[in-house]
């Protein structure tokens, strides 16, 4: 099996990755706190290989890693009071069955306790622990800087942190991320309270990456369909000089 055939094949694999990546994208425009995800390819080999049926040298290729886009989304309104919105760096601070977590979800409710939760029933961190509220207490408000209180007393105030290379947190599902090596700093980020941050995902640019995919997928199909073609007519030469 030569190298252009090869070299088709692992072309064919990084399109479908990103096929899945984009798609993936489409399907979370709606999702508050979603940050767009690209797959990054690079080339295998130092140096290219020649496939002697077509114009240029060619070279395998591989996914390298999933590129994240942390830039904020578009604020919407949306009224409720437990809907925080980030403006600027950083991810609220969430304690997990795994450990702390990170997210830009900030549509939080209360549980029976009165703490405040995602909507996995997760607690919210503040500065000193989980936040916890009097349901049947008056109205709260929220601070620019994070400061939740009510009935006129501070109750807690939003962690808020955020990391030099966001890139390499680790997403664990949920819209949550985890850190790995760097630890994590205060965050200068301001809160919008009866808002939520919606998805950065653009849709036009999306859909134009799709049909770019699906065009350079067909035409490295058509580059193995030639090579299988020449290979075989080659074959039946030798076979006919033998």
């Amino acid at each position: 099996m030569d190298n252009s055939f090869m070299v088709g094949l692992s072309a064919q694999q990084v399109l479908r990755q990103r096929m899945d990546a984009t798609a993936n994208n489409l399907a979370n425009m709606t999702t508050a706190g979603f940050k767009v995800e690209h797959v990054v390819s690079r080339e295998l080999s130092e140096k290219p290989a020649t496939a002697s049926d077509l114009p240029k040298d060619i070279a395998f290729t591989d996914a390298w890693t999933l590129q994240r886009d942390f830039s904020n989304g578009p604020l919407e309104r949306t009224g409720n009071p437990l809907d925080f919105a980030l403006e600027g760096e950083g991810f609220f601070a969430v304690q997990t069955a795994g450990g702390q977590a990170y997210t830009r979800d900030g549509r939080f409710n209360l549980d029976d306790q009165g703490q405040l939760v995602t909507r996995n029933g997760d607690p919210v961190m503040g500065d000193g622990g989980p936040i916890t509220l009097d349901p049947a207490g008056g109205p709260i408000s929220v601070s620019r800087e994070g400061s939740i209180s009510q009935d006129g007393a501070v109750v807690g105030t939003l962690q808020v942190s955020a990391f030099d290379t966001p890139g390499a947190l680790e997403k664990i599902g949920s819209n949550m991320w985890r850190a790995t090596d760097e630890a994590p700093r205060p965050a200068e980020a301001r809160i919008a309270a009866g808002f939520v941050e919606g998805s950065n995902v653009n849709a036009v640019l999306e859909l134009t990456e799709m049909i770019e995919i699906s065009r350079a997928y067909t035409s490295v199909a058509k580059m193995i369909s030639q090579s299988d073609e020449l290979r075989g007519a080659s074959i039946e030469k030798l076979a006919k000089v033998g």
